[in-house]
């Protein structure tokens, strides 16, 4: 199991306040490889075209992610993650 796994089994039992961002993007890029942006941005852009047909993610399959400080990401937002990833999972897009 690779350490984006290991993270994802670890937020899903107990969702943490606050995430390094370096963890979240080792998230990104095993769960939504070259579908997110972290330029000179003080968020973190996920764009999936899957995530459309949600509500949620409605029109653009879209989720921003606030980074705090450059360094760290909030609870809330991890949650907005794990919660596209299942949806994936359910709809066999997931790795």
């Amino acid at each position: 199991m690779g350490k984006a796994q290991k993270l994802f089994e670890h937020w899903i039992d107990n969702v943490p306040r606050e995430v390094r961002v370096q963890d979240v993007k080792t998230f990104l890029n095993y769960y939504f490889p070259d579908m997110w942006d972290h330029q000179r941005s003080s968020h973190i852009v996920v764009r999936c075209e899957t995530l459309k047909a949600f509500p949620d993610y409605h029109p653009y399959g879209e989720i921003s992610v606030p980074v705090k400080g450059g360094q760290k990401v909030k609870g809330f937002y991890i949650k907005a993650l794990l919660k596209a990833v299942s949806l994936l999972t359910e709809l066999g897009d997931a790795p």
